[in-house]
């Protein structure tokens, strides 16, 4: 169960990584808001505040690249590379599409640190489909 998941030490590392990141996240976030769009820094100190919160979320690869090599279960690996290509093809595959309808039709811009957001969503999808395809996301040993 998700329990046992939870002593392997790649997954401690995992979820110790993961929670790290978005600490740092939600503070350089907050820390962004406060700052410049409410205190007004401006200048280099701005420019790195600014990319802190995009570091951060893009760590998240990173700490699911290294689950990915840590773990291991040769199996429980294949499904956790699965997830990462469902995630992949329906992030990519929306942005293509939706690029396309910003270039020819008259509808909203989406700002682009929503792509990463649905590729994290899609790890979801990507675990329902081994769910439904190989019977299993991942939770029993």
């Amino acid at each position: 169960m998700i329990g046992d998941l939870k002593k392997k030490p790649e997954v401690r590392r995992y979820l110790l990584r993961i929670v790290v990141a978005m600490v740092i996240y939600l503070g350089s976030l907050y820390g962004a808001e406060v700052l410049i769009e409410d205190g007004g820094l401006s200048g280099w100190p701005a420019y790195v505040l600014t990319a802190l919160p995009g570091v951060a979320f893009a760590s998240v690869f990173w700490i699911f690249a290294r689950l990915i090599i840590e773990e291991r279960d040769e199996f429980l690996r294949l499904l956790y590379v699965r997830q990462v290509m469902v995630a992949t093809g329906l992030t990519l595959t929306a942005a293509a599409i939706w690029g396309f309808f910003e270039t020819y039709l008259p509808v909203p811009h989406i700002a682009a640190f929503w792509w990463p957001t649905l590729w994290f969503f899609g790890i979801g999808v990507g675990a329902i489909y081994n769910k439904i395809t190989m019977g299993t996301a991942g939770e029993c040993r």
